[in-house]
């Protein structure tokens, strides 16, 4: 699962662009996501892939935990998307900086 490396990345791109207002607020929006979809992940779909020892058997509360693990990834899909939107409207909104030619020399 790459979702941790993701996070830390957008973290870093949301660091880099603090002082940019708009690239700003695209790249902490696709690091809220990527935080939420592992939030989701290890509230909903891990505990259900761990009752049913990753869909080998089925216990008595099997159709609950179907719709938990599908709700969940269904939701990740969704914030998977939005993340990337997020990213690519970031490096869309980004501007390069102008030099101060005093701090050139």
């Amino acid at each position: 699962m790459l979702w941790p490396l993701a996070l830390l990345l957008n973290g870093a791109l949301a660091y880099l662009l603090r002082r940019q207002r708009r690239a700003f607020r695209f790249a902490v929006l696709a690091t809220l996501c990527y935080a939420l979809m592992l939030a989701i992940f290890f509230l909903w779909t891990f505990p259900a892939n761990e009752a049913t020892g990753n869909w080998s058997f089925a216990p008595a509360e099997w159709e609950e935990l179907r719709w938990q693990w599908e709700a969940s990834h269904a939701v990740n899909t969704l914030l998977s998307l939005l993340a990337l939107c997020s990213a690519t409207a970031s490096a869309l909104a980004w501007r390069p900086q102008e030099v101060d030619p005093a701090e050139e020399a």
